[in-house]
């Protein structure tokens, strides 16, 4: 039988089931059997009814959230006709069936607000704004349920006039009666208007198949608030109406593809082309195919089920287990298997010419680092080519001199000389090793702490001062410094006593001031750079300031 007839055949019976309780409550006779079996009858054929929905539903619907919502509309509408059932069937006195009025509230209202939270999720998409909203929902609801049950003590949502216990036959609506009835309806109309607008996107053709029940729930509910006396004989049992036309409503819901569902495996299995697949259960019997699915044995099932997957000759059959039972099915990878083949080749070839790309690569970095070197060189032996024709100079005097007081003085100046050398070589190797060419204070402070060392051995007192040693500043500024201080101690190494050298920032300019004590005059020596600041402090103490920057 075709997935169609079934559906077709199940929905004429659950209308026949309809159909027959709806008789059974207009059958009023004094014979207290017939009676009894028509209640009982009816009680019973909607109990049934809804438990098999529950199992559809629990069974059926494919997305968890809200297959969990509808599960528990589904129980809620079972417990409230248990609960209707007790009340006029079992519990007959008064206090007994005012606990089960009170009861009835609960499914009464988490229905309608269960419902509005299984259509929010019909989109297939759980957002965190979905969730507070739902949270929401359930917690007024569950305000509205207490409120309810605590009534004896408030009396806000029925008012009583007789004496405890308080009957149903004789009371009035209170001001949280009329919340109650707002909170459902309101659910029902934000439920329908999603409804109808999540409805335009799957099925047009079935739009109003959910949309009907829940406008007729809707006018149901406020014919019921008003009193209207063909609601009482036609649709007089709230309990029956509201739960069959909230059921109408999600089924109507599954019938337009709002709410998914895993039906008709067998019709969408041959629907689908190119793939060849079958399930079985757990002893390897068919139950479901399509294409053509060879015919394996037992031994291959089970390597298979241990493999996940067994090749054989370019056609891999993959396996996967399924709820009591194991899904198989086949594909043709040979094309892909000479795919991979080329991909090898080409993964070999590339991994050969990857290995000469990296030598060759290697090579240049030695070649570049080599030449980097000879130019950072050339740039040294041009910036200090002064100092090495200073010390080829005291290289000749050293080899003509017989006196050991002088043989000490200029040796002292060749390693005050070669100091310089030094640290001006490491000062251009640490700029052109820093991204940014820059230099630092510290930098600066190292360089003149060796060479104010040093002029101790020319009997030279020395000391220096750095503002701000580890500020970054430009390396040409350093240079500058450094380069200032070892002309000025050159031109003086025969007159000068002492000196302090101090580089300071003034007005957010870098500038060099220099105390010197020298018994002559020592202008004549610094008139090589006629732009120095040359004052006489005292009679042995001279200032020298230059800007660097």
């Amino acid at each position: 039988m075709s997935y169609q007839k079934k559906r077709r055949l199940s929905c004429i019976v659950v209308l026949l089931f309809v159909l027959l309780a709806y008789i059974c409550r207009f059958i009023e006779t004094e014979n207290e059997l017939v009676q009894t079996l028509a209640d009982q009858c009816r009680a019973c054929t909607y109990l049934g009814i809804y438990c098999a929905w529950v199992i559809y539903l629990n069974k059926h619907v494919v997305q968890k959230k809200v297959r969990q919502y509808l599960t528990a509309i589904g129980c809620l509408m079972v417990c409230w006709f248990f609960l209707r059932t007790v009340k006029y069937h079992i519990l007959l006195d008064p206090l007994g069936g005012h606990i089960c009025w009170y009861l009835y509230y609960i499914p009464m209202i988490l229905i309608p607000t269960f419902g509005l939270s299984a259509t929010l999720l019909m989109d297939g998409a759980e957002k965190k704004t979905t969730k507070w909203i739902t949270g929401i929902l359930l917690f007024f609801s569950v305000v509205l349920i207490v409120c309810v049950l605590t009534n004896d003590l408030h009396q806000q949502v029925f008012r009583f006039e007789g004496p405890v216990p308080y009957s149903d036959k004789n009371y009035s609506y209170g001001i949280l009666f009329m919340l109650i009835q707002f909170w459902i309806i309101a659910c029902l109309v934000i439920m329908e208007i999603l409804l109808v607008k999540k409805s335009r996107i799957p099925d047009r053709k079935r739009f109003w198949l959910p949309v009907i029940p829940g406008l007729l729930l809707l006018g149901w509910n406020i014919a019921n608030l008003l009193r209207l006396p063909f609601i009482k004989t036609f649709a007089g049992d709230m309990t029956a109406i509201c739960c069959l036309l909230m059921a109408a409503i999600f089924q109507g819901c599954i019938l337009c593809g709002l709410i998914q569902t895993n039906s008709r495996y067998f019709e969408l299995f041959q629907a689908t082309g190119g793939l060849d697949a079958e399930i079985t259960d757990n002893s390897f019997r068919r139950y479901y195919f399509s294409g053509e699915f060879p015919e394996l044995s037992k031994d291959l099932r089970d390597s298979i089920i241990a493999k996940s997957s067994v090749q054989e000759r370019g056609i891999r059959i993959n396996h996967l287990p399924v709820k009591g039972g194991h899904l198989f099915w086949s594909e043709d990878i040979s094309v892909l298997l000479d795919q991979y083949q080329d991909i090898q080749e080409q993964q070999e070839e590339l991994t050969a010419r990857n290995q000469l790309l990296r030598k060759t690569y290697k090579k240049e970095a030695e070649r570049r680092k080599l030449e980097e070197q000879n130019r950072l060189l050339n740039i040294i032996q041009s910036q200090t080519s002064r100092q090495y024709e200073l010390l080829s100079h005291y290289m000749e005097k050293l080899e003509q001199t017989e006196s050991r007081e002088e043989y000490e003085l200029i040796l002292s100046k060749i390693v005050v000389v070669g100091t310089y050398l030094k640290r001006r070589k490491n000062l251009m190797l640490t700029r052109y090793s820093s991204r940014e060419d820059s230099l630092t204070m510290a930098d600066l402070k190292q360089s003149l702490a060796e060479s104010c060392e040093n002029l101790k051995l020319c009997e030279i007192k020395a000391a220096y001062f750095v503002q701000d040693k580890e500020k970054q500043i430009r390396a040409d500024d350093v240079l500058k410094c450094y380069d200032f201080f070892e002309w000025l101690v050159e031109q003086l190494f025969d007159v000068m006593n002492s000196v302090f050298f101090r580089v300071t920032h003034i007005e957010e300019k870098l500038q060099i001031s220099v105390h010197i004590v020298s018994q002559e005059d020592i202008r004549p020596y610094l008139a090589e750079k006629p732009g120095l600041l040359i004052e006489q402090e005292e009679e042995q103490e001279w200032f020298i300031r230059c800007p660097v920057s």
